[in-house]
């Protein structure tokens, strides 16, 4: 999969694991709820942590060309 940008020991690799971590913690939460049946949380969380790793090759893509 192309993503905009050569992972490695660089500044857009970076932004792209600071967000994919925060993502990682979503979907921990999302894991939480989803135990407990709580379906609402679980979207809400599971939407949240794709949209923090979309904006985080989205962001990690702009560093890269700067």
């Amino acid at each position: 999969m192309e993503i905009g940008f050569e992972l490695g020991a660089n500044v857009p690799s970076g932004v792209f694991a600071l967000h994919a971590v925060i993502a990682v913690v979503f979907l921990g939460l999302a894991g939480v709820n989803g135990s407990n049946g709580e379906l609402i949380g679980l979207a809400i969380y599971l939407a949240m942590a794709g949209m923090i790793a979309l904006v985080g090759v989205m962001a990690a893509r702009i560093v890269s060309r700067r």
